[in-house]
């Protein structure tokens, strides 16, 4: 096994036809390629690849086994759409698919030190050999999560030109290299200018919640799903206490759903010695925690609207209609732990919790 330098590199946007699928392990992609290239014939014009949708199911994980495709491919398990252009880490693994885990490791290890926030995982079979899986060679590819660009894209729909000017400042110092706490820190002065601009915490929200992270659109489309069928909102909520790791057990009260954030490290955070300990194992955010160690925090809470937009998503893609989110508690703010609120435009009385729902 050996690997080539990292390197960060434009990905072109490309068209693919593939099958979506959930298995247990890598090794079972394989035997997807062979039936896929022979449906694909030869419209295939590239190597085999493999998109993780991390995220999407409870067990296991969704895979995407696609090939590159010069025309579309559709037949009822195969699919085309277009691969968008993306910007990403990535390293050349030569070797077995079995040791790819240790080049993709230091991949992480080297994308998390420097500048940006990584988004998905794929892997390219540059060569495929099954027989002698030594002369294998896979690029892996982690592609980069846009917030600086998201953020300039919010300012100006939200606040306009000149504001997008004002917080953006010193972004094209910051490049791909940069140390990770160079990135963190420009992303604390530009939330100390955005709150320079405006104390309008829904102009805030409005700007930095289409920042986060994409909420999986195979659960999304789940629940929409279910909604969409019952028309009961509590038969979503209900779906969502099977799996309270990703949904964290809302409970509603009326039309508002109260939400707190599980921690990241439950571990280190229900056995953490000092309040900093449990502050940083509860944080989910790597831009958040080297903040962490002072109250009040060098990190306005203003960033905190970032994290909200995991939950706009999710809610305003199951209903159709724009949600309110509020802030009731944050780390950033000095509070242990991470609340808020999710007003529904849903005329609704009652209440439902995870132990009203058995």
């Amino acid at each position: 096994m050996s690997t080539q330098p990292f390197v960060h590199q434009e990905i072109e946007a490309l068209q693919i036809a593939g099958i979506k699928t959930v298995v247990e392990k890598r090794a079972d992609i394989m035997p997807l390629f062979e039936p896929l290239r022979q449906a694909c014939g030869d419209a295939v014009c590239g190597p085999a690849m493999a998109i993780y949708h991390f995220g999407a199911v409870k067990d296991g994980f969704l895979v995407e086994a696609a090939f590159p495709v010069s025309h579309r491919v559709e037949t009822g398990t195969i699919h085309t759409r277009r691969l968008e252009e993306a910007r990403a880490w990535t390293a050349v693994h030569h070797g077995p698919l079995e040791t790819i885990r240790e080049t993709t490791s230091a991949l992480i290890e080297h994308a998390r030190a420097r500048a940006g926030s990584l988004g998905g995982q794929r892997e390219i079979y540059l060569v495929l050999d099954l027989e002698d899986p030594e002369q294998s060679v896979t690029e892996i590819q982690f592609t980069r999560h846009e917030w600086d660009r998201l953020l300039a894209e919010g300012l100006e729909r939200e606040l306009g030109g000149m504001a997008r000017a004002r917080v953006m400042a010193g972004i094209e110092q910051i490049a791909p290299e940069s140390p990770q706490e160079l990135y963190t820190e420009w992303i604390r002065s530009a939330m100390d200018a955005l709150d320079s601009l405006t104390d309008d915490a829904a102009e805030k929200y409005q700007v930095l919640s289409c920042c986060a992270h994409v909420f999986p659109e195979e659960r999304i489309d789940y629940l929409r799903s279910v909604y969409e069928q019952r028309r009961d909102i509590d038969d979503v909520l209900k779906e969502m206490y099977q799996d309270p790791d990703w949904y964290e057990d809302p409970v509603r009260t009326g039309n508002v759903l109260h939400m707190r954030k599980v921690p990241y490290d439950p571990n280190g955070y229900e056995h953490g010695t000092t309040a900093v300990e449990r502050r940083r194992a509860y944080c989910h955010c790597a831009f958040v925690r080297p903040y962490l160690d002072e109250v009040p925090s060098r990190m306005s809470p203003t960033f905190c609207w970032c994290g909200s937009g995991w939950y706009r998503r999710l809610w305003e893609g199951i209903l159709g209609q724009p949600v309110k989110i509020e802030h009731v508690e944050t780390l950033l703010n000095g509070n242990d732990q991470c609340m808020l609120t999710i007003t529904l435009p849903l005329s609704v009385g009652g209440e439902m919790g995870p132990e009203r729902a058995s």
